[in-house]
């Protein structure tokens, strides 16, 4: 009996001491997670003068954001200190009820603003602003319906879903990125494997520890692979289902009584922009300019739907006169890139605008 006893005290002394063990890790990880953010825009030239603290603040956020995959869409009512999500999975304020005018601004992380300071230094928010300080007479609103991971698949369904039932004036599909780094394969599943299933149920847990170990592990095979290979497989078969996408939702126009304008999102090395040493060395690690020589085939693309939709247009020499650092990556820039990007769409809508209110 005493034999038994033993065991049975030495079983759970055990699972009391892993239990504390387990606990260690964890609370050390937060702390880590705290003080050491693992997010690669930290160190860019593009937040240099921007306090740690907000930097941090930025990291965490993101990393706290909650979509759900297929189909795909924003949790509602996810607030934290540099993100809004309202009650209808946008970011941003609550929607009006009388706007005179409505505007959807549509994309993945960038139109969504990754890396953004705040709700206010996105591209719709900065479009919104450019709007508001013009036709101040008017009730014009721009609606930020950008998810990370969105691309012409998923964007498509979120406009025939979703997005049609809010009644939009214009749909502003800022595009290009994601679709041609998708997976092929897994394109009518919302580019949805495996691993993106694991990632994402490892991001939704309360657990610091696995989700640390996650961004340290990709943080490790980011850094430590001196150039990350463009795969061109398939390339012309993404490209037509991006331009069927868009097709089939201009196709939509009339009878829904909106317009839609195709933007193709500027990416690092399109263009003529002066680069600077940070954006050179990006450059060469994300193999940006075998991904841009293929990124061509968009535009060509953006052409064919120019008879389809209500408007087309090509962004990618945006930042041309700018010499200073503007991506952080191979496409994601900061407050100033979002500034300048709304305000070459803004010169391209204001038509659209003025037809509306005259």
């Amino acid at each position: 009996m005493s034999v038994q006893i033993s065991y049975k005290k030495q079983t759970l002394f055990g699972f009391l001491l892993l239990l504390c063990l387990l606990s260690v890790i964890e609370i050390s990880m937060r702390v880590y997670d705290h003080y050491a953010p693992n997010c690669q825009f930290i160190e860019s030239e593009v937040f240099g003068e921007m306090s740690f603290e907000l930097k941090r603040q930025i990291c965490n956020d993101n990393d706290k954001l909650v979509w759900n995959n297929n189909p795909l869409y924003l949790i509602p009512n996810q607030h934290f200190s540099t993100i809004n999500i309202n009650s209808h999975g946008f970011r941003g304020d609550e929607l009006q009820n009388n706007s005179d005018y409505r505007i959807f601004v549509m994309g993945g992380s960038t139109a969504f603003g990754v890396g953004a300071t705040s709700d206010d230094a996105t591209i719709p928010s900065y479009l919104q602003q450019k709007i508001s300080e013009d036709f101040n007479k008017y009730n014009i609103e721009v609606i930020n319906a950008g998810i990370p991971q969105a691309f012409s698949f998923t964007e498509k369904n979120l406009i025939k879903d979703k997005l049609l039932d809010y009644d939009p004036d214009l749909l502003i599909i800022y595009s290009g990125w994601n679709d041609i780094d998708a997976d092929y394969d897994n394109y009518e599943r919302g580019g949805d494997s495996f691993q993106d299933q694991m990632i994402r149920k490892i991001r939704q847990t309360d657990i610091v520890t696995l989700n640390v170990l996650m961004k340290l592990y990709f943080s490790y095979k980011h850094d430590t692979i001196d150039v990350i290979p463009f795969d061109s497989s398939k390339i012309k078969e993404k490209v037509s289902l991006w331009k069927n996408s868009w097709r089939d939702i201009c196709e939509l126009q009339e009878k829904y009584d909106f317009d839609t304008a195709i933007i193709l999102q500027p990416l690092l090395g399109t263009g003529n922009k002066s680069l600077s040493l940070e954006e050179q060395t990006n450059l060469l690690h994300y193999d940006s300019n075998r991904r841009n020589q293929y990124y061509g085939l968009y535009a060509d693309a953006l052409n064919e739907l120019d008879s389809t939709c209500t408007l087309v247009h090509d962004l990618r020499n945006v930042f041309d006169s700018h010499s200073e650092t503007m991506y952080y990556d191979s496409g994601h820039v900061g407050n100033k890139g979002n500034e300048i990007i709304a305000e070459q769409i803004y010169a391209e809508i204001i038509p659209f605008i003025k037809e509306h209110t005259r």
